[in-house]
């Protein structure tokens, strides 16, 4: 259904001749957020995507919609977003800037504008000659390539998919760990103790610590007996990753055991708390090199090239997820079987690692 606060708007005859319901609020109405959230709830609404709409959504609705409102936006965000940043006004301050590259944004919505999360962002050149006329026909053409496919995207895997969980517990867990931001916090597992959910959070904290500890033996100023004891962590964390990984798919065996397999099943390259893995370490980069984008003490090339590869990051969120949810609907429908090898790591086994039973000798 269409709902607009515009009943002058050439949407609502588009909407029409499609056959498509159309509902025109008051603009007190929208501020009041109930009547809006009643006639939602009456056509059975699960997303809200935005489309030249530029009030701030009411608390009310961003309540009943957690991660279900989209939004466009025609800068790639953190630049040039926020109050008064919209249409011409974007291209125009673009132009102004002198910046060399422009695009869109698609992020969900939140209490602020243009400060929910990053869903995909892809960039446009912007030459010296450009006018903001120039700049708006080439960001309208990513706007027409990519937010239709985006949406479609995200309504395929919907939110009881097992991508969406994933990237929910892991963000959760990134933000949790920055809070201290130390190698030595102590995880506080949020979820009950068992539960998918908290091996989640539980795969994500070792992940942050790990990247961390990866960053600290890089000091170039690092005194040589610490590299032996983080190298030693290192190895720690990497074998209890390990094992966490084999957790979460003993939880996908459990979960598909009884589900019958077809006689042309094929197996995938990789199980799927693998593909999980990889979604974790996803998060964590897609956070970090949001903090490189934002960083003041740097300059603008170092920003532009950061921006970049953030927008490939976020690409391949999506096509991961994707992937992870059509191979875990495949293993549901029989199509793909499920085939777990535990890993045998012989350079920390005592009995396989010729370093260390040699000692015994």
């Amino acid at each position: 259904m269409l709902v607009s606060n515009n009943p002058k708007a050439d949407v609502h005859e588009r909407m029409s001749r499609l056959g498509i319901p159309s509902v025109t609020f008051s603009r007190q109405a929208f501020a009041e957020g109930r009547p809006v959230l009643e006639k939602l709830r009456e056509y059975a609404v699960d997303w809200i995507v935005l489309a030249g709409f530029m009030n701030l959504i009411p608390t009310e609705i961003l309540d009943a919609y957690p991660n279900r409102i989209v939004n466009i936006h025609p800068a790639l965000l953190p630049k040039y977003g926020g109050k008064g940043m919209y249409g011409r006004h974007v291209h125009e301050a673009v132009v102004a800037a002198g910046e060399k590259e422009s695009g869109i944004t698609i992020h969900y919505v939140n209490e602020r504008y243009d400060e929910g999360p990053v869903i995909f962002q892809v960039s446009c050149p912007v030459s010296p000659e450009d006018t903001p006329d120039d700049v708006a026909a080439k960001v309208h053409a990513l706007e027409y390539e990519h937010y239709p496919r985006v949406i479609a995207s995200l309504l395929s895997g919907d939110a009881d998919s097992f991508s969406r969980l994933c990237i929910s517990v892991f963000e959760r867990a990134t933000e949790d760990y920055h809070v201290t931001d130390h190698v030595d916090t102590p995880v506080r597992n949020p979820f009950e103790a068992g539960t998918i959910e908290s091996q989640l959070y539980l795969k994500n904290w070792i992940d942050a610590v790990q990247w961390h500890l990866e960053d600290l033996i890089r000091d170039p100023q690092i005194k040589p007996e610490n590299v032996v004891a983080l190298k030693r962590r290192i190895d720690r964390s990497n074998q209890e990753r390990t094992d966490l990984v084999e957790q979460i798919d003993g939880y996908f065996l459990e979960t598909y055991k009884a589900t019958p397999v077809r006689p042309d099943a094929t197996i995938n390259t990789e199980s799927p708390a693998w593909a999980v893995d990889r979604l974790s370490i996803l998060v964590l980069k897609i956070y970090h090199m949001q903090q490189e984008v934002n960083r003041p003490d740097t300059g603008d090339t170092h920003r532009e090239a950061c921006q970049r590869k953030l927008s490939v990051l976020l690409e391949q969120k999506q096509d991961l997820s994707i992937a992870l949810d059509q191979l875990l609907e495949d293993i549901g429908r029989g199509k793909k079987y499920m085939k777990v090898y535990r890993q045998m790591k012989m350079y920390n086994d005592p009995s396989l690692n010729p370093v260390l039973y040699g000692h015994r000798k």
